[in-house]
Parts: C-alpha cells; sequence; structure tokens
C-alpha cells in the first residue's frame, strides 16, 4: 500500500515508521533536517516498542516531492496547520483513498470534509508519546491506550466504513496497537476534556499535571473548565463517555491524572520553546463552539486568552 505522512515529526515518524518496516510504500513529509538524517542513515525508533531501524523508507522536506496516487495518507500535522495540509492530502489522494486524522484538538474534522469530504475521511484518537530525540531518532516513551480510527459524523456508505476498519488492521498489524470504533468522536472528545483541563493551565504556571491535581486552587480552575465543556457538548448534542461533568472529574482525578503526574504539558514546552501552541484547537475551540451554541465558557475563554497572550510575547521578543 502507498501511504504518505504528513508532517512527520515524533509521532508521524513512528506511524510511517513501523508502516514502513511491515512491507508498505511510505512517503514521509517533514522538517528538513529530520528528514536529511532518515535519508542519509535511516528512520531509528526506539522506546517502550523496541528498537527499530527503518532505511527503505522515502523521504520530502517539500510537498512538490510527492508524487499523487496514495492509499493512504495519515495527517500528523499541528491543528493550526491542517487548514494549509489539507487540499495537499485531497490533491494527493488516490481514488479509493482514505486520509486519517491523527490530531489533537477540535475542528480538523470540519477542515478535512470541506476540502476532501467527509466520506473520504477518519479521525483518530492518539494516545502514546513519542519525541524527536536527534534528527533521524524518535522515542516512543508511554502508551496509555490503543489508537482509534473511526469515520467522522454523518452517512458512510459501507465501503467507506471498511476503508477505515482496515486501516486500523494495518496499523495495528505495524506494531502499533490500535483498533476501529464507530464511536470514535467520544474518544476524540475524552483526550480534550483531559487536555484542556491540564496543559494550558500547567503550560501558564509553568508545572506538571502532578503539581495541578494537588492544589486545591488549581483544582477548581479545573473544575470548572470541565464542567463548561460538558455543557458545550450537551448543548452540541456530542455523546460522551460521562452522563455528568462530577462523573468525569471523580475519573479524571482518581485514575487519568496520577499516572501522568510527572508529565510536563506539551504546551509548556511549546511556550518555552517560543512556538505556537493549539490553545485555539482545544479551550479556544470550547469558546467557539460554545459562543455558537448560546452556552458561557468564561474559564475556558480566559484560560485561552492567557496563552495567547504568551504567545503574542514570545512573537514580540523574537
Amino acid at each position: 500500500m502507498r501511504i504518505a505522512v504528513l508532517g512527520a515529526g515524533a509521532n508521524g515518524s513512528v506511524f510511517g515508521g513501523f508502516l514502513a518496516k511491515a512491507g508498505h510504500e511510505v512517503s514521509l513529509l517533514g522538517r528538513k533536517k529530520h528528514m536529511d538524517a532518515v535519508k542519509k542513515g535511516g528512520l531509528r525508533i526506539e522506546g517502550i516498542w523496541g528498537e527499530h531501524l527503518i532505511s527503505h523508507i522515502k523521504t520530502a522536506d517539500d510537498e512538490s516531492l510527492l508524487q499523487p496516487g496514495y492509499d493512504l495518507i495519515l495527517i500528523t500535522v499541528k491543528s493550526y496547520d491542517t487548514e494549509s495540509m489539507a487540499p495537499l492530502a485531497a490533491k494527493l489522494l488516490g481514488k479509493q483513498g482514505l486520509v486519517v486524522s491523527l490530531q489533537n484538538g477540535l475542528g480538523n474534522e470540519e477542515i478535512l470534509a470541506r476540502e476532501i469530504g467527509g466520506e473520504k475521511c477518519a479521525l483518530g484518537r492518539v494516545i502514546f508519546g513519542a519525541e524527536v530525540t536527534a534528527p533521524g531518532r524518535v522515542k516512543v516513551t508511554v502508551c496509555a491506550d490503543d489508537v482509534v480510527l473511526g469515520p467522522i459524523k454523518g452517512d458512510y456508505p459501507g465501503e467507506c466504513l471498511k476503508r477505515i476498519e482496515k486501516a486500523a488492521s494495518l496499523i495495528n498489524e505495524a506494531g502499533i496497537p490500535c483498533r476501529y470504533s464507530g464511536e470514535v468522536h467520544k474518544y476524540i472528545w475524552a483526550k480534550v476534556l483531559y487536555n484542556c483541563a491540564l496543559n494550558p493551565l500547567g503550560a501558564l504556571l509553568g508545572v506538571n499535571y502532578g503539581t495541578l491535581g494537588d492544589s486545591p486552587y488549581a483544582r477548581k480552575i479545573m473544575d470548572q473548565m470541565v464542567r463548561e465543556i460538558f455543557a458545550v457538548a450537551e448543548a452540541l448534542g456530542v455523546e460522551l463517555f460521562w452522563s455528568r461533568a462530577e462523573d468525569y472529574l471523580r475519573e479524571f482525578y482518581g485514575n487519568l491524572l496520577p499516572p501522568t503526574k510527572d508529565h510536563r504539558p506539551s504546551m509548556l514546552q511549546d511556550i518555552e520553546r517560543g512556538r505556537r501552541t493549539e490553545i485555539d484547537y482545544l479551550n479556544g475551540k470550547i469558546v467557539e463552539y460554545g459562543r455558537g451554541a448560546g452556552v458561557d465558557t468564561p474559564v475556558n475563554c480566559c484560560i485561552a486568552d492567557l496563552v495567547r497572550f504568551l504567545e503574542e510575547k514570545n512573537l514580540k521578543n523574537r
């Protein structure tokens, strides 16, 4: 199968590397320094899923180097780049191909459906962590659950659902735990709840997840953010795994946060490196959805604006 990974950073390189090792023809589109190292010495993957060196993998640091006709396109760019990446995916996709978003946050599906067509796209919830330790080398650091693939909302012809199921099987058979679900939105929103509560507050205060969970003041803020997200989801008719915010908060503090207490938020790392964050696709998107549904989200709005302030400050100090 011909597969393209658009945005081959840490996670994208892991997906591409394992699929190439499984015998598929894989092309990575990524930053020049990383792509040059992969081209020269192969892609090295290490960490909890073992040590691997993949040399038979194609690389590109410019979209013009990719040829159309891919059977499967994985989009792994930051959510703020989806707008520019979706038209490229549409151009590169084969007639019977599938585009899968393996990204954080909300709002990606609307862009993909508009630019490519919802019946040609799928969503994925990724909950393993990886980092680029050096150009050409990535490390898988943690895996909390399987990758979950499923359809964007709407009526899907049976053959389209089969393509998504096949993509999930291919990824699983390649060595990355992955399964299909017709309720992928529940998984996406579950991850959004977790990220919205922890990432921006950790970025603003410069602390890890555990420090937030230990503070009654931080908990008070996180509790209110979660309650606002539940109110927005209810107004939009989005089904969640939990019927009430209090049920989620009990699970959040009791089971979800403790295993990741030492984790430093990726949003904090973005701020420290002077990079743009994905706040507009997390808390910012909740505010946007809430405004459209007539639901007030003052705490999420405040938190999102404070993160944007830090982004703006970094931009001015460059």
